[in-house]
């Protein structure tokens, strides 16, 4: 029973330490928030901090996730008419979820060839592209893309779509509609890749 209560207590600590990097970030910046800030608001010592996340990056990989593996959950029960609307209304959550955060976006899209986050996030980038390819077959089958379409070369495009339109929201200034405009390429490349109506 002690154990389950320590490890409760850890569990909780993670938590908290987890919500207040991400409101730190949020409402004063990701570059401009310390470990110390953190761990002050919280009330433990700095180096409690590195024994649940061991980089800054690290919190920002698992809110990531954490997005991902929500808007996954939704697309997955979600009963979409076909593949393109699956995957825009995918990606459409995924943009909306990461403008709502502007900071993280940031700072994962500054960060994202950094191995710790690369590594963070590698489980749920295989799901989306499980998600996506899955998808992308069945539309296949179902002959709502052409038959000799190579379903995984159509997947890296539009996952491609997602992760360059992601960087260049960051930098574009004002910043543009992205749930928007990823649905507009996404419409682009499934039209492209429709058979020829005769």
């Amino acid at each position: 029973m002690a154990a389950d209560w320590r490890q409760r207590q850890k569990q909780e600590l993670r938590r908290l330490l987890y919500e207040t990097a991400v409101e730190l970030f949020e409402t004063q910046g990701y570059e401009s928030t310390t470990v110390q800030q953190i761990t002050t608001k919280v009330g433990v010592a700095k180096g409690t901090f590195f024994n649940h996340f061991p980089t800054k990056e690290h919190v920002v990989g698992e809110w990531y996730n954490k997005i991902t593996f929500e808007c996954l959950e939704t697309a997955r029960e979600r009963d979409s008419t076909n593949a393109e609307e699956a995957v825009c209304s995918l990606f459409e959550d995924m943009t909306r979820q990461a403008t709502d955060s502007p900071e993280l976006m940031i700072a994962k899209s500054q960060n994202s060839s950094d191995p710790l986050l690369m590594a963070a996030e590698q489980t749920q980038s295989d799901e989306i592209d499980t998600f996506v390819r899955e998808q992308c077959l069945a539309a296949k089958e179902q002959g709502e893309l052409v038959a000799d379409l190579d379903e995984e070369f159509f997947t890296s495009l539009l996952i491609t779509v997602l992760t360059g339109s992601s960087r260049a929201w960051v930098r574009t200034q004002p910043r543009f509609d992205f749930p928007a405009v990823i649905r507009q390429r996404i419409h682009f490349l499934f039209r492209a890749a429709q058979p020829a109506r005769g």
